[in-house]
């Protein structure tokens, strides 16, 4: 993992984290499952201009990209989580966080890749 450059993640946060590379694999295939449902539900909800909806989608996909050391992607998160529990949603959203995330997600199947130990 350490010989390739990550622009979105830091794959060791999740390692230290998990302990293990099966682990690692473990948490980073979680990530991949859940993180595009965790976003259509964000996504709606920023459709429908629904603040509580927006921080809790917000909230959970946070912890998430947390975990996986996606530092940017997790700041851009708590953004338009701390403005919708004051009740307004930040402009172009969308067009934000839709280009980070996919990001997160090649590096994160990157890292998956990287993470099988070499005999």
């Amino acid at each position: 993992m350490s010989h390739y450059r990550y622009q979105s993640i830091d794959p060791t946060v999740l390692m230290e984290a998990a302990g293990d590379h099966g682990t690692f694999i473990t948490l980073s295939h979680t990530f991949l499952e859940h993180a595009p449902g965790l976003f259509s539900r964000l996504e709606q909800a920023f459709a429908r201009r629904d603040y509580q909806a927006i921080a809790a989608s917000s909230h959970a996909l946070k912890g998430m990209a947390m975990l996986i050391g996606a530092a940017t992607f997790s700041s851009e998160l708590q953004r338009h989580e701390s403005a919708a529990r004051q009740g307004c949603a930040l402009d172009a959203a969308q067009a934000e966080l839709a280009p980070l995330l996919a990001l997160v997600m090649r590096e994160v199947t990157q890292s998956i890749v990287r993470a099988v130990p070499q005999n």
